[in-house]
């Protein structure tokens, strides 16, 4: 990136923290959810504002010094209220029929679920971005009907997506022996024959018999390049082909534009057009970021607490096959540290 698209890139962090807190004290955490960009990123424009003086820390929550204000109106940032949708956050789809039921049943159900673990970089997202990733797929026409690949399920789509009836088929892959038995008990307890679930490391081929079987994927996957894309692969093995469509989440917190052009691009080449791209659509509820040493908490420029709010959130893109799907990986691939952890890696425990 050249260094003028830098600091462009840098004034407009700059400007969307100074934005925030024009509305009032914020947290580490709510600063990190506003600043829309890698975590680095984020974390050397807070450095820069404080070295200017232009917000302060004042016990756990950041403000606007005088000169904060001032720059504030300057730039006139005072006169740009929040633009998002109340009822909906942004997102586009809300909850009704049936998922608004199938919230209330998915949420006792996950009360129930394995506690996630960094081993395999696992991080929850809300039950109701899991029942909102369900409802985006049925306004798409990609849930009815369907049969579904889900690649990775420690957030339980798979019950969700059970739970409204909606799916013809669910087949689910996952390597947490926990979470995959999990599923098969309340698969058992409720009857639904038509989910099925199997161990699988996404660094193995693809099961043959998951090969061309479903119409749409969902994955939220890993966030190293190499990482994403063979999650990715291996769900492209497992559709029909032209026409059949997949979903995924990215971040901006791990994930640096360059990076995320480079995920692109691998998509294009594997067959997909772009269909759709939904800004913080996922909200993740991670727990002991500070206690664990989470690299974005001893990096924050002061001693910060647990978060007080969903700080990582994630961009659902819709994918379609527009023509024959190439997988960029097939048959084993040995990653190692590799499918976790890059140098943008921030939100996840190196080995």
């Amino acid at each position: 990136m050249a260094t003028t698209d830098l600091a462009m890139d840098t004034r407009r962090i700059h400007d969307l923290l100074l934005r925030t807190l024009r509305f009032g004290p914020k947290s580490f955490w709510e600063l990190m959810r506003a600043g829309k960009a890698q975590t680095h990123q984020i974390l050397e424009a807070l450095q820069e504002l404080m070295k200017h003086e232009l917000v302060a820390c004042e016990e756990d929550r950041f403000v606007l010094t005088e000169a904060g204000r001032r720059q504030v109106e300057a730039l006139g940032l005072d006169r740009v209220d929040e633009q998002r949708c109340e009822s909906c956050s942004g997102r586009g789809i809300v909850l009704r029929p049936p998922f608004d039921r199938v919230l209330r049943d998915f949420q006792e159900i996950v009360a129930m679920r394995p506690k996630a673990t960094p081993d395999f970089d696992q991080g929850y997202v809300t039950p109701e971005t899991t029942v909102l990733r369900l409802a985006l797929m049925a306004e798409r026409g990609d849930l009815a009907g369907r049969d579904l690949l889900l690649l990775g399920d420690d957030d339980l789509t798979s019950v969700a997506a059970a739970l409204s009836g909606l799916p013809r088929r669910i087949g689910v892959l996952d390597v947490d022996e926990r979470i995959i038995q999990f599923i098969r008990d309340v698969a058992k307890d409720r009857g639904w024959d038509h989910l099925q679930v199997e161990s699988y490391n996404v660094q193995e081929g693809l099961p043959t018999h998951f090969r061309g079987q479903f119409d749409v994927f969902f994955t939220d996957p890993v966030e190293t390049v190499k990482g994403l894309l063979l999650f990715l692969s291996r769900c492209t093995e497992g559709l029909r082909g032209p026409g059949s469509s997949g979903y995924f989440g990215l971040s901006y917190l791990e994930a640096s534009w360059r990076k995320w052009r480079k995920i692109q691009q691998g998509i294009l080449d594997m067959g997909f057009a772009i269909t759709d791209m939904l800004g913080a659509f996922q909200d993740y509820q991670l727990e002991n970021i500070v206690a664990l040493g989470y690299p974005v908490a001893r990096m924050a420029p002061v001693p910060v607490k647990e978060p007080d709010v969903p700080f990582y959130m994630s961009t659902v893109f819709r994918l379609e096959l527009a023509e024959k799907p190439n997988p960029l990986f097939t048959g084993p691939v040995k990653l190692g540290r590799d499918l976790y952890y890059d140098d943008e890696a921030c939100v996840t425990l190196p080995e």
